[in-house]
């Protein structure tokens, strides 16, 4: 069975000036999938300093998106893809427009640690990824029906 997620998470105050899809997770946390459409609906922006090798997704339009959001608070960039048990996640963490961690890549714990960064705690039988509720949906695409 594999599983697939790409996308930013942010505190559910940060307000969005944007048409992006937005859902609710647990522990006062949205998610915003990253879907090709989404990406490509983002505006041009310029070229900047970008991580592109370990963020394989990461336009110069998201990284202005992330700037901007990061302005208001905290915002993670996530992906993860598994298959059969084996895969990678990656993930970065923002505020005030400048990355603060990241990005980390490995078989588990990445994303914990920037959801751990945006506030949310564990607790027994739960890691931070089930807390949010990331476990919600198995592909990236089922965040938005």
């Amino acid at each position: 069975m594999g599983y697939h997620l790409r996308g930013l998470l942010l505190p559910a105050g940060v307000a969005l000036s944007t048409d992006l899809p937005v859902v609710t997770l647990n522990q006062g946390i949205r998610l915003i999938p990253l879907t090709e459409d989404v990406l490509d609906a983002l505006p041009a922006a310029p070229t900047g300093d970008l991580e592109t090798k370990t963020l394989t997704h990461l336009t110069a339009p998201l990284a202005a998106l992330i700037t901007h959001l990061s302005q208001a608070d905290r915002v993670a960039y996530v992906e993860a893809e598994y298959f059969g048990g084996t895969g990678t996640q990656v993930a970065a963490v923002w505020d005030g427009g400048r990355l603060i961690w990241g990005p980390e890549q490995g078989k588990l714990g990445p994303i914990n640690h920037a959801l751990r960064l945006l506030g949310v705690r564990r607790v027994p039988g739960q890691d931070e990824f089930e807390r949010a509720g990331l476990n919600r949906y198995r592909h990236l695409e089922d965040w938005l029906e």
